[in-house]
Protein backbone atom coordinates (compact mmCIF):
# COMPACT_ATOMS: atom_id res chain seq x y z
CA UNK A 1 0.00 0.00 0.00
CA UNK A 2 2.81 2.59 1.26
CA UNK A 3 4.10 1.99 -2.63
CA UNK A 4 1.19 4.72 -3.83
CA UNK A 5 1.76 7.05 -1.10
CA UNK A 6 4.97 7.32 -1.97
CA UNK A 7 4.50 8.23 -5.12
CA UNK A 8 1.83 10.74 -4.20
CA UNK A 9 4.60 12.35 -1.88
CA UNK A 10 7.17 12.93 -3.84
CA UNK A 11 4.57 14.44 -6.92
CA UNK A 12 3.19 16.92 -3.71
CA UNK A 13 6.50 17.73 -3.02
CA UNK A 14 7.63 18.45 -6.47
CA UNK A 15 4.60 20.54 -7.70
CA UNK A 16 6.03 22.49 -4.83
CA UNK A 17 9.41 22.79 -5.79
CA UNK A 18 11.09 20.61 -3.66
CA UNK A 19 13.09 17.12 -4.78
CA UNK A 20 13.98 14.40 -3.62
CA UNK A 21 17.79 14.60 -3.21
CA UNK A 22 18.95 10.91 -1.67
CA UNK A 23 17.02 7.63 0.37
CA UNK A 24 18.99 7.10 3.36
CA UNK A 25 19.20 4.11 5.46
CA UNK A 26 16.75 4.23 8.26
CA UNK A 27 18.60 2.95 11.57
CA UNK A 28 17.21 -0.86 11.60
CA UNK A 29 14.51 0.34 14.38
CA UNK A 30 11.82 2.83 14.31
CA UNK A 31 12.75 4.44 10.37
CA UNK A 32 13.05 2.66 7.56
CA UNK A 33 14.54 5.19 5.91
CA UNK A 34 14.76 9.01 5.34
CA UNK A 35 14.28 11.16 2.32
CA UNK A 36 16.68 14.01 1.72
CA UNK A 37 15.20 16.84 -0.03
CA UNK A 38 15.75 19.93 -0.63
CA UNK A 39 13.99 22.68 -2.25
CA UNK A 40 17.21 25.43 -3.50
CA UNK A 41 20.56 25.12 -3.48
CA UNK A 42 20.67 28.20 -1.02
CA UNK A 43 18.70 26.14 1.77
CA UNK A 44 19.82 23.49 4.04
CA UNK A 45 18.07 19.97 3.09
CA UNK A 46 15.68 19.39 4.91
CA UNK A 47 14.96 14.78 6.00
CA UNK A 48 11.46 13.21 6.22
CA UNK A 49 11.97 9.98 8.17
CA UNK A 50 9.42 6.90 7.33
CA UNK A 51 7.83 4.66 9.96
CA UNK A 52 8.93 1.49 10.28
CA UNK A 53 8.85 0.37 13.97
CA UNK A 54 7.64 -3.11 13.99
CA UNK A 55 6.52 -6.02 16.62
CA UNK A 56 9.46 -8.27 15.28
CA UNK A 57 11.83 -6.41 12.33
CA UNK A 58 12.11 -2.91 11.00
CA UNK A 59 9.88 -2.75 7.73
CA UNK A 60 11.20 -1.77 4.50
CA UNK A 61 10.70 1.69 3.07
CA UNK A 62 7.71 0.31 0.92
CA UNK A 63 5.98 -1.03 3.74
CA UNK A 64 6.15 2.38 6.28
CA UNK A 65 2.39 3.53 7.58
CA UNK A 66 3.61 6.95 7.67
CA UNK A 67 6.33 9.80 7.64
CA UNK A 68 7.21 13.02 9.94
CA UNK A 69 9.58 16.10 9.35
CA UNK A 70 12.57 15.51 10.96
CA UNK A 71 13.45 18.03 14.01
CA UNK A 72 9.85 19.27 14.43
CA UNK A 73 7.52 18.50 17.40
CA UNK A 74 5.70 15.27 18.42
CA UNK A 75 2.51 17.88 18.66
CA UNK A 76 3.06 19.39 15.51
CA UNK A 77 0.47 16.82 13.87
CA UNK A 78 0.64 18.42 10.30
CA UNK A 79 4.36 17.45 10.69
CA UNK A 80 3.17 13.62 10.57
CA UNK A 81 1.81 12.27 8.08
CA UNK A 82 -0.07 8.87 8.17
CA UNK A 83 -0.26 6.69 4.89
CA UNK A 84 -4.07 5.77 5.52
CA UNK A 85 -6.12 4.13 3.06
CA UNK A 86 -6.50 6.59 0.13
CA UNK A 87 -8.93 4.76 -1.53
CA UNK A 88 -11.55 4.54 1.28
CA UNK A 89 -11.16 8.37 2.12
CA UNK A 90 -9.58 10.21 -1.06
CA UNK A 91 -10.28 13.55 0.15
CA UNK A 92 -8.73 12.65 3.76
CA UNK A 93 -5.43 11.47 2.20
CA UNK A 94 -5.21 14.35 -0.06
CA UNK A 95 -6.19 16.64 2.99
CA UNK A 96 -3.80 15.24 5.04
CA UNK A 97 -0.95 15.54 2.09
CA UNK A 98 -1.70 18.94 1.47
CA UNK A 99 -1.40 20.02 5.55
CA UNK A 100 1.77 17.64 5.45
CA UNK A 101 3.50 19.95 2.99
CA UNK A 102 2.33 23.24 3.54
CA UNK A 103 3.99 22.32 7.19
CA UNK A 104 7.26 21.25 5.52
CA UNK A 105 7.20 24.69 4.10
CA UNK A 106 6.34 26.61 7.66
CA UNK A 107 9.60 25.07 8.35
CA UNK A 108 12.00 26.30 6.04
CA UNK A 109 10.38 29.92 6.41
CA UNK A 110 11.11 29.73 9.95
CA UNK A 111 14.51 29.00 9.14
CA UNK A 112 15.34 31.75 6.63
CA UNK A 113 18.09 33.89 7.99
Amino acid sequence: MSKAHLQSLEEALLRRGWRVLAVHPGDDYRISATWEIQRSSTQPSRFIDFDGLDDTRCLSLDESYGCNIRGQSAGDEAARLYFRRPNKNRALWDQDLAAFVVALEHVERESDP
